[in-house]
């Protein structure tokens, strides 16, 4: 199907989509958690094995690591987020998926009408609308 604008093509193709602004995209990447961090278990930890040795400080190396980790995943998140708008000021972000909690599955980028034209490079991203779109 051919559409006259972004939001049209965005909205054809994934109807709950949320459109966001730069800030709410600024605001999602200093604070959403990425989703295999959120499930990461202690047990499943590279160095679990070594906890013993490490003694009281394993769960705060675990803990360290995980902060490491998000911060690192967040930079990737913030490094495509500005790959995207300096590429095409015209695009928009956007979240779609919504589940039953009220957060969204996805986070995106549209640049273009044509259904393959948006970009992610949010993988495991979430967004979590705050105040009134939630």
């Amino acid at each position: 199907m051919r559409y006259a604008t972004l939001m049209e093509a965005q909205m054809g193709e994934y109807p709950d989509s949320l459109v966001l602004t730069d800030g709410q995209m600024l605001e999602a990447l200093a604070t959403e958690v990425p989703e295999w961090i959120a499930k990461h278990k202690f047990k499943d930890w590279r160095s679990y094995e070594a906890r013993h040795e490490m003694g009281w400080y394993a769960e705060i190396h675990y803990d360290e690591w995980r902060r490491a980790m998000m911060e690192e995943t967040r930079a990737q998140w913030a490094r495509a987020a500005f790959r995207c708008r300096i590429g095409d000021s015209q695009g928009f972000f956007y979240a779609c998926g919504k589940r039953d909690d009220g957060t969204y599955q996805y986070v995106g980028f549209r640049y273009g009408l044509e259904d393959c034209e948006y970009a992610s490079g949010f993988l495991d991203m979430t967004y979590t609308p705050q105040g009134e779109n939630k």
